[in-house]
């Protein structure tokens, strides 16, 4: 009988104990991978947030298992990934958990039939559907080349405009994964070039021989110290050919006299990446900072001269169930120095306008866009099997659709041809508004429709095809 007391009393103490430290610490046992088939363990386990034998709290437990679930997403390798915590051991000393990673790898290898527009964005060639401007080729994309998230890009593109290029970038050279290195080379024979900006948009010139050629070669080095920030150095050698009738039609485009600048340019980026998923964010932070100057000095250079410097920052936060918001800052600032037209570039391109000035080109040095999102998950993420697809990587899709409310402001200074050719945008402040729907999907696949009215009056809509911040 007093055995069977003492033992009683023990167990209940364990008991006890256990319930009044339920917060007591995790240790990590095994973690286990599977469904990596092409992708090598080491590249998995350089994005997670914790290895075999760490202790952490429950709580940071639950936030770095899921963070580094997020971190797996956001290498586009995988297009789900599935992290379960088995408990294999607890008394009142040792709690631990075991961890099994699933992942669905990614088809990797795409010949993708080049069907791309001349014009800036699809907005602008939308505006004349004019069929002769599409250029056509192959672009062969290898992502994960060899397993440890390189990639290999290969280009040939016919057309008005010729481009056949080279790149190579594999994100870890050392053994602890932080320094990659990158090599890009390339040919472009433009047969169509945007030649000067009126009424505030780009105008074109054709000529059957070639307006402009360029050849470039360029290396850059990478070092991700965390998960989160990355800097890159990049140099390079670009070398270009201006034809009579392009330096005809506008005299600033290059340097007086120089039809074929040739030049280094050295390229320096900054990266803090926080997003939860990558390509369409809804919780987290982005800054960057980029500092570029063409033109170093040596003597193999023909003058070329110019600096600038840009900044990112966006910022994305959820304010209910369903409800999201975002914003984002994006500015510039080029050196004092005369820049010829062919180096200047202000709104208007990749990802830098106001919504609603999409058909527009607002040149200058300087410039600086905020942009404001409400968005509301109309159909939040939700998983979808195609039945009549055999393969996972293709036949399991997630999709979610958005209802979204916008608006823009933004500013360019220092125009250099404002009054040359009725140029109104620059040095007035541009502002835009409107409602849209995003449609997201996996493979990273955004398509936006938005409807929106810019600060003139004028209302359209356009198609975009990554996320608005």
């Amino acid at each position: 009988m007093l055995v069977l007391l003492q033992l009683t009393a023990l167990s209940v103490s364990h008991v006890f104990s256990q319930n009044v430290n339920p917060d007591r610490e995790i240790t990590i046992g095994s973690v286990e991978l599977s469904g990596n088939k092409k992708t090598l363990n080491n590249i998995i386990y350089r994005e997670l947030q914790f290895a075999s034998g760490d202790t952490y709290s429950p709580d940071e437990f639950s936030k770095r298992i899921n963070q580094s679930r997020l971190n797996l997403l956001n290498t586009s390798l995988f297009n789900f990934v599935t992290i379960d915590t088995i408990l294999s051991h607890d008394t009142a000393s040792l709690r631990k958990m075991d961890v099994s990673i699933s992942m669905l790898e990614r088809w990797y290898i795409w010949s993708v039939p080049i069907v791309k527009i001349s014009d800036r964005n699809f907005n602008a060639w939308l505006q004349t559907h004019d069929f002769t401007r599409i250029n056509y080729g192959l672009d062969v994309k290898w992502y994960n080349f060899t397993g440890r998230m390189d990639e290999l890009d290969a280009v040939i593109q016919f057309g008005k405009n010729q481009h056949f290029s080279l790149a190579y970038q594999d994100p870890y050279i050392d053994s602890k994964k932080h320094f990659g290195l990158g090599i890009e080379a390339g040919f472009n024979n433009n047969r169509e070039v945007g030649c000067l900006t009126q009424n505030d948009k780009l105008v074109y010139v054709f000529k059957p021989d070639g307006v402009s050629v360029e050849k470039y070669f360029a290396v850059n080095a990478t070092f991700r110290n965390d998960i989160f920030t990355t800097h890159q150095l990049t140099i390079g050698f670009r070398s270009l050919s201006f034809s009579d009738t392009l330096l005809e039609l506008n005299p600033d485009f290059s340097y007086p006299g120089l039809g074929n600048p040739e030049y280094l340019y050295l390229g320096y980026k900054l990266k803090i990446d926080h997003r939860d998923i990558k390509y369409y964010p809804l919780r987290g932070w982005y800054a960057d900072l980029e500092i570029n100057k063409s033109g170093v000095g040596f003597n193999i250079e023909k003058p070329v001269d110019a600096a600038w410097a840009k900044t990112t920052t966006r910022y994305y936060s959820q304010i209910s169930t369903r409800w999201y918001t975002g914003v984002s800052f994006i500015g510039k600032i080029s050196s004092g120095a005369w820049q010829p037209y062919f180096l200047v570039q202000g709104l208007g391109y990749n990802r830098e306008y106001v919504r609603g000035y999409e058909y527009n080109v607002i040149d200058g040095k300087h410039f600086g866009i905020i942009r404001s999102n409400l968005k509301f998950a109309l159909v939040p993420e939700r998983m979808h099997k195609i039945g009549f697809i055999p393969t996972p990587k293709f036949g399991r899709i997630h999709y979610a659709l958005y209802l979204t409310a916008f608006a823009d402001a933004g500013y360019v200074w220092q125009p250099q041809w404002i009054g040359q050719h009725n140029n109104i945008l620059p040095r007035t402040l541009l502002a835009g508004t409107g409602l849209g729907a995003d449609l997201v999907t996996y493979y990273d696949k955004v398509v936006r429709i938005e409807y929106a009215v810019n600060r003139s009056g004028k209302s359209a809509i356009f198609i975009h095809f990554i996320a608005g911040i």
